[in-house]
């Protein structure tokens, strides 16, 4: 008998560990859970830096699609930030479940020039040299921003566990028309599944705007904001409630039956 899978994609810098919470509160619906930790982020934030520097979303996506592909069912896709697109991507190439992006990243075309936004990520493109070959590099300020009603020690705890991010990926991200590739573009035709995008309406690592204009670009997708929440939509205060708009969007929508 297949198992009911369900695949976590962790967000920038972080790690699959990072989902504990979350990856309990799916085994105690009867998931088996896999929460991969994308390429390069297993090593120590400064030896993996030059690694993952450049590393795109493509390379990401073929990785999430092979692990996809390789379980006994389709399994239920979600992400959490940059893993919000990536659950997208992945979904735009094989055949899964159903798909949850959490305050996803944005995907080529929607808009993201929010100030929050400018504030968190711009240093790193106004910086002498290619942001494209340059690793993003975590900061506390940053954590605090974006997790700004989460426990403190949490915060710092989840800092110290971050790692480098790809300056490729997100180039590709914040500059998609010159991206021949179009790594982050979303083929949401080709995504019949079910769809929830979930936004935090105290978001200000991505606007939550950025939701709702996700789940535009879909025929037929569900959208929910929690109001209140940062972006750590599955930590803290805000699991529960996040759950529960899960959970009521899988009955609903009749996911994994």
């Amino acid at each position: 008998m297949s198992s009911c899978h369900v695949v976590l994609i962790h967000g920038t810098g972080c790690r699959g560990n990072w989902w504990e919470p979350a990856r309990q509160a799916f085994a105690d619906r009867g998931f088996t859970v896999h929460t991969p930790t994308l390429r390069h982020h297993e090593l120590p934030r400064y030896v993996g830096a030059s690694r993952i520097a450049g590393v795109s979303l493509l390379d990401y996506t073929d990785d999430l699609v092979a692990l996809c592909r390789s379980l006994d069912s389709k399994p239920l896709v979600v992400g959490l930030s940059l893993g919000g697109l990536l659950a997208q991507l992945v979904a735009a190439r094989t055949a899964v479940a159903g798909v949850v992006a959490a305050a996803p990243a944005p995907a080529a075309g929607i808009f993201a020039m929010y100030p929050n936004m400018i504030r968190l990520w711009g240093s790193h493109f106004t910086r002498f040299g290619a942001p494209w070959r340059r690793p993003l590099m975590p900061t506390l300020p940053h954590f605090r921003l974006a997790a700004q009603h989460q426990n403190a020690g949490r915060v710092l705890e989840l800092y110290k566990e971050s790692v480098a991010e790809s300056g490729r990926a997100y180039s590709e991200m914040t500059f998609p028309f010159f991206d021949p590739r179009r790594a982050a573009s979303v083929n949401t035709d080709a995504i019949t599944c079910p769809v929830l995008v979930i936004g935090a309406g105290d978001d200000k690592a991505v606007h939550p705007r950025i939701a709702s204009a996700t789940a535009r670009r879909y025929r037929d997708a569900d959208h929910v904001e929690i109001a209140g929440a940062d972006h750590l939509l599955f930590d803290g205060p805000f699991l529960r409630q996040t759950m529960a708009v899960i959970d009521a969007w899988m009955r609903r929508r009749e996911v994994l039956k």
